[in-house]
């Protein structure tokens, strides 16, 4: 059943030095139960995921049992900032949370907002990186980051160019529901997508949305996992690999 996968096992073999590799998911702090399945799975491969945090959407027990797989279980799981309530406020275009119709004042108060609950959650675990929703924010807000004293930001390695200064700039390059996919059953599509990604860039960085991930998603995901722990030309990483 992972024949879906022989373009990315052939584009591994080919490559002269070894491909580092890190996977975004989106949204924690939604769809809670799907997330501790995604977590699971990663747990059992002993792969690195990086969670983008929607602040205002932090429970209680989501801020525990992350802090628990961490601190307790050593489950190499970076965790940054996701925005701030992850809500559009353009009232026409894309959808965006930190777009034109937000000011500087207005940005910053969110961000700001949204840095400090999680600081207050996660303390030394939360990393300096912030996912804008739906991958657009503006110059204002690297403008704002900057003053805030963020690293890094991460976005769809498609995103329109910023002036991003001092930030590091760590982008996801496949988008597992993509619409290169067609439809759910486009995983051949997929595994064209990661192999062409590996022939243009020494990293592949993978956005995931966990409250998409059914148990068919979550199986093709194994899979991917199985072959990339066990190839000599993979690094899987966390995000904080890039920071300063």
């Amino acid at each position: 059943m992972t024949v879906w996968l022989d373009p990315v096992r052939t584009a591994l073999d080919a490559v002269p030095d070894p491909v580092v590799w890190y996977f975004r998911d989106d949204d924690a702090g939604w769809a809670e139960g799907r997330l501790t399945s995604l977590l699971d799975l990663f747990a059992v491969h002993h792969a690195p995921i990086d969670l983008a945090v929607i602040p205002i959407a932090l429970s209680d027990g989501l801020v525990q049992q992350l802090r628990h797989r961490i601190e307790m279980e050593g489950q190499p799981i970076g965790l940054h900032q996701h925005g701030y309530a992850h809500r559009n406020h353009e009232t026409e275009g894309r959808k965006c949370e930190f777009g034109p119709q937000r000011s500087l004042r207005q940005q910053y108060q969110d961000i700001e907002a949204g840095r400090n609950l999680l600081q207050s959650a996660f303390g030394s675990n939360l990393q300096p990186t912030f996912t804008p929703p739906w991958n657009r924010c503006t110059q204002t807000t690297v403008d704002v980051l900057l003053q805030l004293g963020f690293k890094a930001l991460s976005r769809d390695s498609g995103a329109s160019s910023l002036e991003t200064g001092q930030l590091t700039d760590v982008p996801v390059h496949v988008d597992w529901f993509g619409k290169f996919r067609l439809d759910r059953a486009g995983f051949s599509l997929l595994g064209e997508r990661i192999a062409a990604v590996i022939g243009q860039s020494p990293a592949v960085g993978v956005m995931l949305h966990h409250e998409r991930m059914d148990t068919g998603e979550l199986g093709r995901l194994a899979e991917l996992l199985g072959l990339l722990t066990q190839h000599r030309s993979v690094r899987l990483v966390l995000m904080q690999k890039w920071l300063p």
